[in-house]
């Protein structure tokens, strides 16, 4: 029998059946006017492409400043651990240079600051960073729309985190133990950037732009998780809602159909970095984030958090869910679960494999996090008008067509076509 659906998938399903009229009073009804808009939000704006490293997205930063700001932070998700250790900067003070250790980043400024920073990586595939001409013109592009400065505005808080951020280290540690008990490990230090520019001003420093190291630039192109922008914004208030929604993108997608997985709430606690001495109160408080946020801004995410255990189903991808949301929100809209990457083509069984040439080198051209974004559903057929690629979704076939005309042109040349393919939604099934 399937879950409940949470409060924001309902008013979801009333936007849809019944019209806005319907479901802003059945928001007034639960007690709860501002899920309408999260929602309406959500439905009224196809998804726009974000990005983050899936170890960030398994295993999170401080939800508020720790006891201890200056240890090293340790999250564990099976067989990963990652640790980000705060180390010391420089700074002047009365014309003197010293150094000083900022401590930990935390709550959720620094969340919204490491996805802007991925995305503006993965989009533009470079490592340097610009992250805007002035600090004012860098909020504005985060999505803030009212800038306050002052010892606790927000350009001073995002300031603060942006410089813990950046003096942190980080390592990731894999490690397993095979069939005759011999343990394996492998250990990536790497620090998200070496380099960066700004000004000086009377309010403080601004970094104007950053220079993301080659290994976590490499490492984020392998391991970078689709995330919806506008799904982002929404949360951008709450710490905890932005670790619910980043972790479910990051895992119902990977679910088998077949099986759904099961995880107690210590486990899950392990994961959000909380100690577990109050599970209630963490079941409280993610149970809150799941029913009033995040299913109200990933429409087709299928979870249960009951009391006792929490379930996970496959569910799509935040950047493959539908721009209109069906009412079964039971039955996943790609139940096959292939992994990430381009499909099989049926385009593949004519023309001496052109289609496998063609993906293979539009995969390439994009790099890794944009081709599981967008090429996961994707195939290249033979028309009666010449090879089209097709898309699940008009919505990612103008995207694709419209962002990355480029890269459609390397793979043409690579498979040896007389012209770019067309870019077409494919056709219904009936």
């Amino acid at each position: 029998m399937p879950p409940r659906p949470p409060l924001g998938q309902q008013i979801h399903l009333a936007l849809v059946q019944r019209g806005p009229a319907a479901a802003v009073e059945i928001a007034r009804e639960m007690g709860q006017p501002d899920l309408f808009d999260r929602v309406n939000a959500i439905a009224g704006e196809p998804p726009s492409p974000s990005f983050l490293h899936s170890a960030l997205c398994a295993m999170s930063l401080p939800v508020r400043r720790p006891a201890d700001e200056h240890s090293p932070i340790i999250r564990q998700d099976g067989q990963y651990t990652l640790v980000i250790r705060p180390k010391p900067v420089m700074e002047t003070v009365n014309g003197q240079q010293s150094l000083r250790s900022l401590g930990v980043p935390y709550g959720s400024l620094p969340r919204l600051v490491l996805i802007h920073i991925m995305t503006e990586a993965v989009r533009s595939r470079s490592r340097h960073i610009v992250l805007g001409r002035t600090f004012t013109d860098w909020m504005r592009r985060m999505g803030f729309r009212t800038i306050s400065y002052g010892p606790r505005g927000s350009a001073t808080l995002i300031r603060e985190q942006l410089d813990r951020l950046l003096a942190c280290e980080w390592m990731i540690r894999w490690e397993n133990t095979d069939k005759e008990g011999t343990r394996e490990f492998a250990i990536k230090e790497i620090k998200l950037t070496n380099e960066y520019a700004g000004i000086d001003r009377s309010g403080g420093a601004f970094v104007r732009e950053i220079v993301m190291t080659e290994g976590f630039f490499d490492h984020l192109r392998e391991h970078a998780v689709p995330l919806n922008e506008h799904a982002i914004r929404q949360l951008r208030d709450s710490a905890t809602a932005l670790d619910l929604y980043t972790w479910l993108a990051y895992r119902l997608p990977r679910i088998n159909a077949k099986r759904p997985a099961a995880i107690s709430w210590q486990q899950l606690a392990v994961h959000f970095g909380n100690d577990g001495r109050n599970i209630r109160k963490f079941r409280q408080t993610i149970r809150d984030a799941w029913e009033r946020h995040v299913s109200a801004v990933y429409p087709e995410a299928r979870a249960d958090f009951d009391t006792s255990v929490v379930r996970l189903y496959a569910s799509p991808a935040p950047l493959q869910q539908k721009l209109v949301v069906v009412p079964s929100l039971a039955a996943p809209a790609d139940d096959k679960r292939t992994p990430p990457g381009p499909a099989t083509p049926a385009g593949a069984r004519t023309g001496a494999g052109i289609a496998p040439v063609f993906l293979a080198a539009l995969a390439e051209a994009l790099g890794p996090a944009e081709a599981r974004a967008w090429l996961k559903d994707v195939t290249l057929e033979e028309g009666g008008e010449g090879w089209e690629l097709l898309t699940a979704t008009a919505f990612v076939a103008h995207w694709i067509a419209s962002r990355f005309d480029r890269a459609l042109a390397q793979a043409a040349a690579a498979a040896r076509l007389d012209r770019v393919p067309a870019v077409r939604p494919r056709a219904p099934r009936r």
